[in-house]
């Protein structure tokens, strides 16, 4: 599952814990209530603005709009996480990122 997808679901539990509806969120926080909606369903990208006033609507701390938990298995985020740096990683980093998988498994 991807990150806007995440957060607009916990951004949407958020609001259910509080018994809000969208339009009352809307009312707190001026953001209109369909673009909550698109924001809930993962389809809205949001900026930092809109996140701080939506976290003063719901009243928590930006932080916490994140502390969602991911769908994928610990082993899985682990395989991704991984296979990121080593895409995104130049030819230094990953001799770096070889020696020390090396001195790991040579220890075991």
């Amino acid at each position: 599952m991807d990150t806007l997808t995440l957060l607009g679901k916990r951004i949407h539990n958020l609001r259910e814990e509080k018994r809000l509806t969208q339009e009352e969120l809307e009312e707190r926080t001026g953001i209109n209530a369909r673009y909550i909606s698109a924001v809930e369903c993962g389809r809205r990208n949001i900026t930092v603005k809109t996140l701080e006033k939506i976290a003063e609507g719901l009243e928590v701390e930006v932080y916490e709009l994140f502390l969602y938990k991911s769908q994928e298995k610990p082993e899985e985020a682990l395989r991704r996480g991984i296979e990121t740096l080593l895409r995104k990683a130049d030819k230094k980093k990953l001799k770096v990122y070889f020696d020390i998988l090396r001195g790991i498994i040579s220890v075991e």
